[in-house]
């Protein structure tokens, strides 16, 4: 991670990594696994056992998940049925703003994740917080303090909800390293598991809560609609605020690093003392560098631009690939640029193969957040349909629930076959919504979804970790997250609005079963490819689940 020192000796490292390997391995294989219980009812007791700066982190992050989730539940509808109102294309135009969101999250994170490191944990999620705040306080008072009403693209109402979504993107582009960074700074080798599945645990309890935010929208209870909605989310970001400022004072940060230091120097000299210097693995050789840019990166840029080209209007589509090409042109032909290419993760043939094969079933997250809650509201009468929430805020309680369960009942099987087996539960209950909007599809495919996402996400750092040289694992970690990245931009920029005006629109006839059909065809194709590669790739996989 990015707070890691950086004047260690990366060939001590690989020494030490080897050894510590080995002797966590040993530990484990000693360990009885925890039960099923355990796993759920853990994160709750090491909760209470944690240090104050441990609560304040997991406070803020239970807060951020419920209103993060909680707004962006909602960010599709808002514009669709609202900004957008009367233009052409509203869902369309709708998922592209939401993109702006999701995408640009992941984007920032990679520039803004240093604030942590040059000024602090405390700084970074008090300054986040802050643009949190200011961005969901424009979004909020756009259409209710400042009276602005839908007058189409590019109106007052969408310039300013547009901004606020761009001070959420600053804002959470600090938030979520800072607080993955603060838990392993207040943490030793030994709480560091447990600091991390905390704070998991917590992201997914809060992302839960919005499942009774129709007790505020829906004209049945508080009726305050989706801005009023909005403002209790942005409420609970000022307390959020609050309880960091309150919490994590700067004499409280200081203290719980100092701890974690003092703890983690005396777990090192505790194994340093007990260690057999006879098992010490000599250190690897390394590969020779590429240099090459290889061929499957070639046909990814052009097929980049295709999309690019595809989407972006004209004339402006012309000017942009081509300033693309010329870029990527560049980087090619210059030495320190092309090696850097030529020796990058995404270089590895088996390693580009296998993280981008995991797009397709990843466009069901997207559509957790762009479809789910549209589709709902739209194709379901009754309860089901007008209280839409409880039902497109569903995956993170169940997450919480599953995912101990599964990792206990399937922590002997193979890697790569869980990969299979979870991609494949997790794309085909798709194929149930095909049939149409019925409550005894719509409860199984998201029941079933969850269950195939508990056995297969968990796994895919696992193998990034596994695959990587030496002195590299961060890199490969970080880069695994790229598909990601481009799932949740590419999904709605090229077919996930335009799938819905056709499909599924607010007004006319719908076709749920045709649009499901679809993209339960595109989710099943990761299961296929990881099939196709299983001699290929699986040997890799040296380790059980």
């Amino acid at each position: 991670m990015a707070d890691k020192d950086t004047n260690e000796d990366p060939k001590k490292n690989a020494v030490q990594g080897d050894s510590s390997r080995d002797s966590a391995e040993k530990k484990e294989a000693n360990t009885p696994p925890k039960s099923p219980l355990q796993e759920i009812i853990q994160p709750f007791i090491d909760l209470v056992h944690a240090p104050r700066a441990l609560w304040g982190i997991n406070l803020a992050q239970m807060f951020e998940g419920m209103c993060y989730f909680g707004v962006l539940g909602y960010l599709g509808l808002y514009f669709s049925d609202f900004v957008f109102q009367g233009v052409e294309g509203p869902n369309e135009w709708a998922h592209n703003m939401v993109m702006i969101l999701t995408g640009g999250i992941t984007f920032s994170m990679f520039f803004l994740g240093s604030v942590v490191d040059k000024k602090g944990v405390r700084f970074a999620l008090i300054a986040s917080f802050l643009f949190l705040v200011v961005g969901r306080t424009l979004i909020s008072a756009a259409p209710t303090v400042l009276g602005l009403e839908p007058a189409g693209l590019w109106s007052p109402l969408h310039l300013v909800s547009v901004a606020g979504i761009l001070f959420i993107v600053v804002g959470y582009g600090m938030f979520q390293p800072g607080a993955y960074a603060a838990v392993r700074k207040f943490t030793n080798p030994k709480t560091a598991g447990m600091g991390f599945a905390m704070i998991y645990a917590v992201m997914n309890l809060g992302g839960w809560f919005p499942s009774f935010a129709f007790l505020l929208r829906d004209d049945d209870f508080a009726g305050i609609g989706i801005p009023g909605t909005f403002w209790v989310f942005t409420g609970f970001t000022v307390l959020a605020l609050v309880l960091t400022i309150v919490i994590l004072t700067k004499k409280t940060v200081e203290e719980a690093v100092k701890r974690a230091k003092q703890e983690a120097q005396s777990i090192k000299a505790a194994e340093d003392a007990h260690e057999d210097k006879a098992t010490k693995s000599e250190p690897k050789t390394e590969a020779p560098l590429r240099q090459v840019v290889p061929i499957h990166l070639w046909i990814f840029v052009v097929l980049i631009l295709a999309a690019v080209y595809w989407r972006v209007p004209a004339p402006y589509h012309n000017w942009i690939v081509l300033g693309l090409a010329v870029v990527w042109l560049a980087l090619v032909a210059l030495p320190k640029s092309r090696l850097m290419l030529a020796n990058h993760p995404l270089a590895s043939g088996k390693f580009f193969y296998f993280i981008f094969a995991l797009i397709p079933v990843q466009t069901l997250f997207t559509y957790n957040w762009l479809v789910l809650p549209q589709y709902i509201n739209r194709a379901y009468e009754g309860w089901i349909g007008q209280y839409f929430e409880i039902f497109a805020n569903a995956n993170p309680i169940l997450i919480f629930i599953a995912a101990p369960l599964v990792a206990a009942l399937t922590q002997k099987r193979k890697v790569y076959n869980m990969m299979i087996w979870g991609t494949l539960i997790m794309a085909a209950p798709a194929f149930l919504l095909a049939i149409g909007p019925y409550w005894w599809t719509l409860m199984p495919y998201i029941l079933i979804m969850t269950i195939g996402e508990s056995m297969w996400q968990p796994r895919f750092l696992q193998y990034a970790a596994e695959i990587a040289p030496e002195g590299k694992t961060g890199m490969y970690m970080g880069v695994a997250q790229m598909p990601w990245f481009l799932t949740k931009v590419m999904v709605p920029l090229l077919y996930s609005g335009w799938m819905m005006d056709k499909y599924c629109p607010a007004e006319g006839q719908t076709n749920t079963e045709t649009m499901w059909l679809i993209y339960a065809a595109i989710a099943m194709g990761s299961t296929v490819l990881l099939l196709l590669a299983k001699g290929w790739l699986g040997k890799d996989f040296q380790t059980k689940a």
